[in-house]
């Protein structure tokens, strides 16, 4: 459970098919990500893709590294789901409607699915009425829309509901409507301000947007409030280690490890604070922790060049 990010798009060779022509054309390249709201890639998400007007389908799957990629997609509008067992269905809306002469390389903003023991934990914050727990049971079937008419029902009556108020801050961040979510979790915060998982969705809506400085403050109220949070102290140490301040993420990244000290990538991101820092000692020492912690082939590849490297420079 980690962050989250939005790179560029690029263009690719042409493609035409020799089909009916309402298919005749393969004009985009499509390639995303499907994450948890801590950025933490998330395998074998069943992702279908729908033409709005010809109901022709798509399908396919996130890989170990949740990516997705679909080539050749004629122009259209899409609609488009993400599902996954233990995981709340998302939907998203793709509009590819300009005809290409060339294929078009199209890089998809990540897209957040929420698990379904996060919800659960959300449950607790009070005792719900029964629509905000109908809300919430939408939440977790991907039922964005329908969470967010009945929340916004909820709140017409009661302002100050918090419980409707994270609800829709999830359910508007599920939809990448990240300043709304901001303003109803920043409301939740401002009636509940020793619940620690309002500033934790806070901090990821606003590293979203870019907004690195309030992000952090999130992330700090969060641990503040919950200091055995790993995720939270993860999330405060990329930003600070990002921004060059290296003694500050090592403090961050460490007080993670107290909670999960067996976690490869607060113990992989300690080595390279500790590489910066000329502890190369240190750092190799954590690092082959780190290795050993984590059965991703790709990422054992990068770490032993890593450690290798790190070898060389211990006095």
């Amino acid at each position: 459970m980690r962050h989250r990010v939005i790179r560029r798009a690029a263009a690719l060779a042409a493609l035409l098919l020799a089909v009916p022509v309402f298919a005749q054309y393969r004009e985009y390249y499509v390639r995303g990500r499907v994450v948890d709201p801590q950025k933490k890639p998330i395998p074998g998400v069943e992702i279908d893709v729908r033409d709005v007007e010809t109901s022709r389908s798509y399908h396919m799957a996130t890989d170990k590294d949740g990516v997705f990629k679909l080539a050749g997609l004629p122009h259209g509008k899409y609609a488009v789901s993400f599902s996954k067992e233990g995981y709340a269905a998302a939907q998203d809306e793709w509009k590819f409607e300009a005809k290409q002469e060339r294929m078009q390389k199209v890089d998809v903003p990540d897209v957040v699915l929420v698990s379904e023991s996060h919800i659960q934990q959300t449950l607790r914050l009070k005792e719900a009425d029964s629509a905000v727990k109908e809300a919430g049971e939408k939440l977790r079937m991907g039922d964005l829309d329908g969470s967010i008419a009945l929340l916004q029902g909820v709140l017409s009556k009661n302002p100050k509901d918090a419980n409707a108020l994270f609800f829709l801050g999830l359910s508007y961040a599920g939809k990448k409507m990240c300043r709304e979510a901001i303003d109803a979790l920043t409301q939740v915060t401002e009636l509940t301000p020793a619940f620690p998982g309002a500033y934790f969705e806070l901090g990821v809506c606003h590293r979203q947007l870019g907004d690195m400085e309030k992000a952090l403050a999130a992330y700090e109220k969060n641990l503040e409030l919950d200091p055995a949070n790993a995720n939270g102290a993860y999330n405060a140490g990329l930003i600070l280690f990002d921004s060059n301040r290296i003694e500050e993420a090592l403090v961050s990244f460490e007080k993670g490890l107290l909670s999960k000290p067996e976690d490869p990538e607060l113990l992989e991101m300690t080595g390279r604070c500790y590489i910066h820092q000329g502890k190369f000692g240190t750092a190799v020492e954590r690092l082959e922790k780190a290795r050993a912690a984590t059965a991703d082939p790709d990422k054992r590849a990068f770490l032993d060049q890593l450690i290798s490297k790190a070898r060389t420079l211990v006095p």
